[in-house]
């Protein structure tokens, strides 16, 4: 009687398995770029909106909030680099309000080639923070 013995056995598993990891490790590689650029687009607009505050009319509110969301987006480099240009809006907001918004289109980022292998979320990434204008008008 011969006996069949399991050499091989690993090998055969790992070829089974090493794909779906292979897919894993480079989702989390796409992913984690993706929300770090989630979180600049977010940041650079609460930033945005914090400097506003110190502003004393709207035109002053303007330029200083988006001088700072812009110097934000500018200080994450090359992980928002391969995007197009930002658009940053701030203006005044409704019920004596101040908004910052910011849109980036990352769709000419490297990690949005990938759509076709992972599910990728929508390319363009928007983030509005509100503040309150306080007494001044």
């Amino acid at each position: 009687m011969v006996r069949l013995g399991n050499k091989g056995a690993a090998a055969i598993e790992f070829a089974l398995i090493a794909p779906a990891l292979i897919m894993l490790m480079f989702a989390i590689l796409v992913y984690s770029t993706y929300f770090a650029t989630y979180i600049g687009v977010r940041q650079a607009a609460a930033e945005g909106a914090r400097a506003a505050l110190a502003g004393l009319s709207t035109s002053e509110r303007t330029t200083l909030a988006t001088a700072r969301a812009r110097q934000v987006l500018d200080e994450y480099g090359l992980m928002l680099s391969a995007g197009s240009e930002p658009d940053i809006r701030a203006g005044v907001g409704t019920s004596g309000s101040f908004e910052v918004k910011i849109s980036y289109d990352i769709s000419g980022s490297p990690i949005m080639r990938y759509g076709a292998i992972l599910p990728l979320p929508n390319p363009t990434i928007t983030s509005s923070v509100i503040v309150g204008n306080g007494s001044y008008s």
